[in-house]
């Protein structure tokens, strides 16, 4: 699963919600990952297309294989307070998942906004297909950000609880498929922007870690492997809002 909805909002109009009432196109690069493939790096690029006054759909896709499309939707519930549901499905060469987020944004001033709410994924590979044992995601997520003098500071959190039981399926290059037991992950995400008349460049770094669940592998990854590395992300990306 990639996690790019925070990066994308903060990247065109850095409110926890606003899908809507702008369209947006956006490429960035990762420069830094332990976890990344034999050093290989995802460029990743995609546009948010305003429909109505409070909808928009969202097009992403990465030169690793990854392909999505989403719609999101505000609900204002006062002056202060917006409700964003989001809805994604995502593909990539040999699985496909389905997101299903719904976030509350409260604004406490004219610079500082809160914001949380929860989340469901399910993603499955091709094999998974044959025994049903497709990998259940529930997420938590709160965050805040912070704007001044046409700098946006952005933080979220994002917990995991995955249900993956009985063999849930995640590939690993061509060898080998990893069957994971369920396990919980944690994600601290900060993004530091700058606008420039309807440029924004952005910096964005990701700290992920889980200490729970195993790991068995088949193939040549051996026996048994614990649980999966923590992992420090660098990402630098620019947008441009119509």
């Amino acid at each position: 699963m990639k996690l790019r909805a925070l990066a994308l909002i903060c990247a065109t109009s850095f409110t926890a919600t606003a899908f809507a009432n702008s369209t947006s196109i956006y490429l960035e690069q990762n420069v830094a990952s332990n976890a990344a493939d034999h050093g290989e790096y995802a460029t990743e690029a995609g546009a948010n297309i305003a429909v109505s006054e409070n909808g928009s759909v969202y097009i992403g896709f990465d030169d690793q294989g990854w392909l999505a499309a989403g719609y999101g939707h505000d609900f204002s519930l006062s002056d202060k307070v917006n409700f964003n549901v989001y809805t994604e499905l995502g593909k990539w060469e040999t699985g496909e998942e389905i997101l299903i987020e719904g976030i509350v944004n409260y604004d406490i001033n004219d610079n500082i906004s809160v914001f949380t709410g929860i989340g469901y994924n399910r993603s499955e590979q091709v094999l998974e297909k044959f025994s049903d044992s497709g990998i259940n995601t529930n997420k938590f997520i709160a965050g805040t950000q912070l704007n001044w003098a046409g700098f946006n500071l952005a933080y979220q959190y994002t917990h995991e609880n995955r249900n993956g039981s009985n063999g849930g399926y995640t590939h690993a290059g061509n060898e080998a498929y990893f069957s994971q037991d369920d396990y919980r992950t944690n994600e601290h995400e900060v993004i530091l922007s700058k606008t420039i008349n309807d440029f924004t460049p952005y910096i964005k770094y990701t700290y992920f870690n889980t200490h729970e669940g195993e790991i068995s592998s088949t193939g040549d990854y051996g026996s048994l492997r614990g649980p999966i590395d923590n992992d420090n992300i660098l990402t630098l990306g620019i947008s441009y809002q119509f």
